[in-house]
């Protein structure tokens, strides 16, 4: 530190008059640290368990969408027979089973 308060011994060492300073409060003392029982154990795993699988779906899913979206250009488009096929597929599922 750059300014020192003197100490008793060298004020008095130096002949300076050193008035007592008021002794400084004790610090309040800390609250003892609640224990948490096993189910507010679980509920905070789960929180942060909830939170972090959300973040990562943010992340992961656009990731992946953009990846197809690069697989596709980079085969040069989706083949006509393929949109056919799920064409069909739709049109089965719309119309359903009723035999």
């Amino acid at each position: 530190m750059l300014f020192k308060r003197k100490t008793a011994s060298l004020a008095a060492d130096s002949g300076e008059v050193l008035q007592e300073a008021p002794a400084a409060p004790a610090a309040p003392a800390r609250p003892k640290k609640e224990k948490l029982g096993w189910f507010e154990k679980r509920d905070r795993r789960r929180r942060r368990r909830k939170i972090f699988e959300e973040v990562l779906g943010w992340i992961l899913v656009p990731a992946f969408i953009y990846l197809i979206y690069l697989g596709v250009q980079a085969v040069g488009g989706i083949p006509k027979e393929l949109i056919d096929f799920a064409n069909e597929l739709i049109a089965i599922a719309m119309k359903g089973s009723k035999g």
